[in-house]
C-alpha cells in the first residue's frame, strides 16, 4: 500500500491521526496474508454496496449523533456517531428509501436511493429542530454523474435500463460499453473475461467462455468492469462481469411476454430464401413471478422461463442428399433449409430468507439448447452437417450473517455442470451416416456433392465452489476485506471420428455399404481425457476513504494444482523403449502467484475527479489447453504436421495494467469520462513442434507469445430529463502482438515451406482503431419511448494474399472496411383491466448494412475473389457457378430483423 508524497504533505494529512494509523497498519498487511494464504484459500466478488453520509443540524452545521437511518423494506439501518456521521453496509444494488429520524427534529425521507455494486453512495441529510413546522422533509436523491469511489473504469447497467435497450441477452450489453470489442476487453483475447453470477464464477473452464446464459429479466443489476479491478477478482486478465440476480418482493408481483420477429432485406442475393415468409423465423415467450411464498413470514420466491425458438437466416438448398456422391446425378429435392437455427430453453428460481441479522438465498439456474453452425461447403448438402446440443446448470446456497452494524461474513457454495455433445445422428451405428469421404468435391470453388460431418464430441465440466468471506467497517475510513475461495474441477472430454469397420458388406447390387463405427479409441482420431484440477485463493482488501483521497489496495495470493502428468522425454511421446524417456512421467508443478493491487481516487471537487490505478493479473489458460490429448498419442507413420497435444505445466498468462482517468460534470446533467489505459501482456499462450525421434512432428501448448495495449477512452452523457437521455463512448486503441491465435505456429507450419511466424509484433485480429458507440433514449418514461443504439468501428485487419503483395507476407497489414449499425426499440405502455400492457417494437440493422467480417486476401472485400474466374480457379466439377461458390453469407453482418410483441406486468 503506496500513499502519493504529494499528498503526504497536505496539511489535512499531517494532522490527521487516522493516516498515522492507516500508514502503521500498511505495514502488517504482509504478515496477514501470508496468515491468510496458508490457511485456506479465499475470494469474494462484490454483490453489494455501502450507503454513506453525514446528518447535521439545518441551523448549525453540527453532526447529530444518535439519529436513526432505516433502509425501507429492509433490516437494513444505522446510528450516526458522535460527529453526525453513518454507514450501512452490505445493501444489495438498487433503489431504496431512507427514512432518518431524530427526537426533537423533524422527520426526512430521502427517496430514489441508487446503490451499485462495490461502490459508496454518499446521502448528506440536514434535519430542522422540530420549533420550525416544516412538515415531514421529502427528498428526491439522484444518482451522481461522477463517482468519487470508483478508481478504476467500471460501468453499471440496471435492470430499468436494460429494459430500455434494443437487446436481448447480456453479451449484447456488454459489447456496447466502452473498451469492449466483439468479446474482447481493452485488447485481449476473448477468453480472458471473468463471469459471476451472485458473486459466484460461472465461467466454464474448459474454454474460458460463459457457462451459462443470463436472461435479462433475471438481472437485478450488472457491473462490467473494463479496467483494472481488485484483489477479490481472480482468474481473469481482461475484464469482469458480474450479475446480481433478481430477488423475491414482499409482494406479487409477474410478468407474461412474447414476440415474433422476421428478417426483411433488399439483400436477396446474398441471402436467398429470405423473400419467403410464413411463420416468423422467430419466436420468443417468456415470464416471470415473484412474491412472498405464504409458507414462511420473510420468505420470498423469484420465477423465470423462457422459451426462445430461431430458425436463422443462412439457408442452403437440398440439391443433394447425404447419400449422393456423382456431382451431376443429384437427388435432392430442391427445398430450402435453415443451416444456422437454434432454441433454447431456460430457467431461474431463486428462494430468499431474511431475519434480523441473516439472509439465506437459494439459486437454481437451468439452460437446455440446440443449434447448428453455417458450413458453405455443405450448402447444397445441409442434412449433413452436426446437430449441437448444451444442457447448463447451476446451483447456489449462501448464507449472510450480520455481526454488527459494521461487520459482515458471506458463506457461498455452488455447484456447475456444463454439458455439450455434437453429432449428425445421436447413435454412431445409425445406418444414416454414410462413408467420411462421399461427395467430396472434386474441383475448387466447389459445394460438397453428398456426406456428412464425420467427427464427434462429447464433453462435460462439473465444478464446486466454496466462498467464504468477511468485510468490516473498523472505522470511518477504513473498510476491510477479505475471503476465502476453493475451486474443484472434473473435466471429461472425448473427441471421435466415425470409420468403416464392414468394408466388405455389400447389398443386393454389390455396392459396399458404410457401417458407421468408432475410431480405435486411444488413436489420434479417438481421444479422450477425464481430469481434476484444483483452485484456491485469498486476498485482503482495504478500501480507505478520506474527503480528498479515496484509496482501494489489496493483493491476492492463487494457488493452481493441474493434478496431471506427461512424458518426461518429449521426443518420445510413444515412449518407444529404444529411446530415451519410455516409459516415464513426470508431474506437471503445482502454480501459484501473488498479485498486488492499487487504485487511487482524488475528488478534486464534487464535480471533479482523477483517478489511477494498477495492478498484475493472472490466468491460467483454458484447461483444454492443458489436457488436449493428455495421453501425446503422436502417430509415427504420418510424415505431416497433424498432432496437437496439451501441456499441464503451462504458467499462468500475465498482465500488468495501468490506468489513469478524469470524471468531470460539465453540466447539471452532463458529465465526461476520459480514461488513458495500458496494458502489457506475457506468457501469452502459442505453440511449439516437437521433432520426435521417430522423425515425425507435433505441435504443443506452451507460454511463448506477447502482445501489448494502448489506448484512451472518452464517454459523455445526458442524464435522462426532458424527454431525452444519451450516452456516447468513443474508444481508440492499439492492439498489437507476435500472435492472434494460439494455433498460429502450428497453422503456419502446415505449408511447406512453413510460413515463420512473426518476431514483431504486428496489429491483431481485433485491432480496431477506432470505435463508437451512441446510445440514445427519448420519450416518457413509463408511458412511451424509443430508444436507438448506433455503432461505428473502423475495419480490422486482415493478411493480404501474397500473390497481390508480390510474394512478400506481411502479418494484418491489409484493412477490412468500417462496421456501422443502427438499433431500435421503440414502446407504448397503457393500463388495460388493472394490468399494465406493454407494446414494443424492435429492429435490429435498421439501415440493414452489408458489413464486411470476412473478406477475401486477393482484395480486402467480402466475397470477391480475383482469382475466382477461369482459368485461375479451374473447371468446376458439378452443378454450381463460380459466384454462387463465392457467395458466402457468413462474410457479413445479419440483415434487417423486425420483431413485435407485448407483455402484461400486474
Amino acid at each position: 500500500m503506496c500513499v502519493p508524497l504529494l499528498f503526504l504533505h497536505h496539511p489535512q494529512f499531517r494532522k490527521d491521526t487516522a493516516v498515522k494509523q492507516m500508514l502503521s497498519a500498511s505495514r502488517t498487511i504482509p504478515l496477514v496474508i501470508l496468515l491468510l494464504a496458508a490457511g485456506a484459500p479465499l475470494l469474494r466478488a462484490g454483490t453489494t454496496g455501502k450507503i454513506a453520509g453525514r446528518v447535521t443540524d439545518a441551523q448549525t452545521r453540527e453532526g447529530l449523533p444518535g439519529t436513526s437511518i432505516i433502509v425501507d423494506g429492509t433490516h437494513l439501518g444505522a446510528a450516526a456517531d458522535v460527529d453526525g456521521y453513518y454507514y450501512i453496509n452490505n445493501v444489495p444494488p438498487g433503489e431504496y428509501t431512507l427514512n432518518i429520524s431524530l427526537v426533537g427534529y423533524q422527520k426526512a425521507v430521502v427517496k430514489s436511493v441508487s446503490v451499485r455494486i462495490d461502490l459508496t453512495t454518499t446521502v448528506d441529510v440536514k434535519l430542522n429542530p422540530t420549533t420550525i413546522d416544516v412538515g415531514e422533509v421529502v427528498i428526491t436523491a439522484e444518482r451522481p454523474l461522477v463517482q468519487k469511489d470508483l478508481t478504476s473504469s467500471s460501468v453499471t447497467v440496471s435492470s430499468d435500463e436494460i429494459k430500455l435497450m434494443p437487446v436481448e441477452n447480456i453479451s449484447q450489453v456488454i459489447n456496447l460499453q466502452a473498451g469492449v470489442i466483439d468479446g474482447h476487453f481493452r485488447g485481449g483475447r476473448s477468453n480472458e473475461v471473468l463471469y459471476l453470477i451472485d458473486g459466484v464464477s460461472v465461467t466454464d473452464p474448459y474454454n474460458g467462455g460463459l457457462g451459462l446464459t443470463v436472461e435479462n429479466a433475471s438481472v437485478r443489476q450488472m457491473e462490467v468492469i473494463s479496467g483494472t479491478f481488485n484483489a477479490e477478482y481472480g482468474q481473469v486478465m481482461s475484464g469482469v462481469v458480474n450479475i446480481v440476480t433478481q430477488e423475491g418482493s414482499p409482494e406479487l408481483h409477474g410478468s407474461l411476454s412474447a414476440y415474433v420477429g422476421d428478417f426483411f432485406t433488399g439483400h436477396k442475393e446474398t441471402f436467398p430464401r429470405l423473400d419467403a415468409y410464413g411463420v416468423p423465423r422467430t419466436r420468443n415467450a417468456q415470464f416471470t413471478l415473484s412474491g412472498p411464498t405464504y409458507l414462511v413470514d420473510g420468505l420470498t420466491f423469484f420465477l423465470t422461463g423462457r422459451s426462445l425458438d430461431q430458425e436463422g437466416y443462412l439457408y442452403g438448398t437440398r440439391v443433394y442428399r447425404t447419400t449422393d456422391n456423382n456431382p451431376y446425378a443429384p437427388t435432392g429435392d430442391g427445398a430450402p433449409v435453415s443451416m444456422n437455427p437454434g432454441r433454447r430453453l431456460s430457467g431461474t428460481g431463486k428462494l430468499t430468507y431474511g431475519l434480523a441479522g441473516t439472509k439465506i438465498s437459494i439459486s437454481s439456474n437451468y439452460e437446455k439448447g440446440w443449434n447448428k453452425y453455417y458450413d458453405h461447403g455443405y450448402s447444397w448438402v445441409p442434412d449433413g452437417t452436426t446437430n449441437h446440443y448444451h444442457t447448463s446448470q447451476v446451483h447456489n446456497v449462501q448464507i449472510t450473517h450480520t455481526f454488527s452494524p459494521s461487520t459482515y461474513s458471506t458463506l457461498k457454495y455452488s455447484y456447475s455442470f456444463f454439458d455439450y455433445r455434437g453429432y449428425v445422428y445421436q447413435d454412431p451405428f445409425d445406418p444414416r451416416y454414410v462413408d467420411p469421404d462421399r461427395g467430396d468435391p472434386q474441383s475448387n470453388y466447389t459445394f460438397r456433392s453428398g456426406g456428412n460431418h464425420s467427427g464427434r464430441y462429447e464433453r462435460n465440466t462439473r465444478g464446486n465452489i466454496v466462498q467464504w468471506s468477511l468485510s468490516s467497517q473498523i472505522s470511518k475510513e477504513h473498510k476491510v476485506s477479505a475471503g476465502i475461495e476453493g475451486q474443484f474441477h472434473r473435466l471429461y472430454s472425448h473427441g471421435y471420428n466415425l470409420k468403416n469397420i464392414t468394408p466388405s458388406l455389400y447389398d443386393s447390387l454389390g455396392v459396399p455399404i458404410f457401417t458407421a463405427g468408432y475410431a480405435n479409441p486411444g488413436t489420434s482420431e479417438n481421444q479422450s481425457y477425464l481430469k481434476k484440477a484444483k483452485q484456491v485463493s485469498a486476498y485482503l482488501q482495504d478500501k480507505i476513504e478520506y474527503e480528498i483521497m479515496i484509496i482501494n489496495a489489496g493483493v491476492r495470493f492463487d494457488w493452481f494444482d493441474p493434478a496431471s502428468r506427461y512424458p518426461a522425454d518429449l521426443r518420445n511421446p510413444s515412449h518407444n523403449p529404444d529411446f530415451p524417456g519410455a516409459g516415464q512421467l513426470q508431474r506437471a508443478s503445482k502454480k501459484y502467484q501473488v498479485s498486488p493491487r492499487l487504485g487511487v481516487s482524488f475528488p478534486i471537487t464534487d464535480q471533479g475527479i482523477i483517478h489511477f490505478s494498477y495492478g498484475h493479473f493472472f490466468q491460467i489458460p483454458a484447461f483444454d489447453n492443458l489436457y488436449t490429448n493428455a495421453d501425446y498419442i503422436v502417430p509415427q507413420s504420418s510424415s505431416s504436421l497433424s498432432t496437437v497435444t496439451g501441456n499441464p505445466d503451462l504458467n499462468a498468462q500475465r498482465t500488468v495494467s495501468y490506468e489513469i482517468g478524469l470524471q468531470q460534470v460539465l453540466f447539471e446533467i452532463l458529465a465526461l469520462d476520459v480514461t488513458a489505459y495500458y496494458r502489457d501482456i506475457r506468457d501469452y499462450l502459442g505453440m511449439e513442434i516437437i521433432s520426435t525421434y521417430e522423425g515425425t512432428r507435433y505441435a504443443r501448448f506452451i507460454n511463448r507469445d506477447y502482445a501489448n495495449v494502448r489506448g484512451f477512452i472518452v464517454s459523455a452523457e445526458k442524464r435522462f430529463s426532458n424527454f431525452f437521455g444519451a450516452k456516447l463512448d468513443y474508444t481508440f486503441q492499439i492492439a498489437e502482438g507476435n500472435s492472434s491465435d494460439p494455433y498460429t505456429v502450428y497453422n503456419n507450419n502446415q505449408s511447406d515451406p512453413p510460413i515463420e511466424t512473426p518476431k514483431t509484433v504486428v496489429p491483431l485480429n481485433w485491432d480496431q482503431r477506432q470505435t463508437l458507440n451512441l446510445s440514445v433514449t427519448v420519450g416518457r418514461l413509463g408511458d412511451w419511448t424509443a430508444s436507438l443504439i448506433g455503432q461505428y468501428g473502423s475495419g480490422y485487419p486482415y493478411t493480404e494474399d501474397t500473390r497481390v503483395s508480390q510474394g512478400i507476407r506481411f502479418e494484418n497489414g491489409g484493412t477490412r472496411p468500417p462496421f456501422y449499425n443502427l438499433d431500435l426499440r421503440a414502446e407504448k405502455t397503457f393500463p388495460l383491466f388493472g394490468l399494465n400492457v406493454n407494446a414494443f417494437l424492435w429492429v435490429y440493422n435498421l439501415l440493414d448494412i452489408k458489413n464486411e467480417f470476412n473478406v477475401n486476401g486477393t482484395t480486402g472485400r467480402a466475397n470477391i475473389d480475383l482469382y475466382a474466374r477461369y482459368p485461375f480457379a479451374g473447371t468446376i466439377i458439378g452443378l454450381n457457378t463460380l459466384d454462387q461458390y463465392v457467395n458466402d453469407p457468413t462474410s457479413f453482418s445479419a440483415p434487417r430483423e423486425v420483431r413485435l410483441g407485448f407483455s402484461l406486468e400486474f
